[in-house]
C-alpha cells in the first residue's frame, strides 16, 4: 500500500511540474497564446464585402408561373 502511495505522489508531482513548465511560456509555441492571430482567427474577423449588392435569388418572387394553373377541388 505504501508504495502504491509513493508512486501516485510521484506521479502527481512530475505532472505538476510539467504543466507548470509547459505553461511558463519557455518554449515558443506551447503553453500562452502568441500575440499573431491565426488563419482561423483572420477568416472569422473579416466581414462580407457582398453583403447588401447581391442579386434577388428567387425569380418566381414577383411573377409566379403557376397561378391559376391548378385549382384544389377540396376548397
Amino acid at each position: 500500500m505504501g508504495k502504491i502511495a509513493a508512486t501516485l505522489v510521484l506521479i502527481l508531482i512530475l505532472g505538476g511540474g510539467i504543466y507548470v513548465f509547459l505553461n511558463s511560456g519557455k518554449i515558443p509555441g506551447i503553453g500562452k497564446k502568441s500575440q499573431a492571430s491565426s488563419l482561423g482567427e483572420q477568416i472569422y474577423n473579416q466581414q462580407n464585402p457582398l453583403e447588401d449588392k447581391l442579386l434577388e435569388t428567387n425569380p418566381f418572387a414577383k411573377v409566379n408561373p403557376f397561378k391559376g394553373v391548378y385549382k384544389n377541388p377540396f376548397q
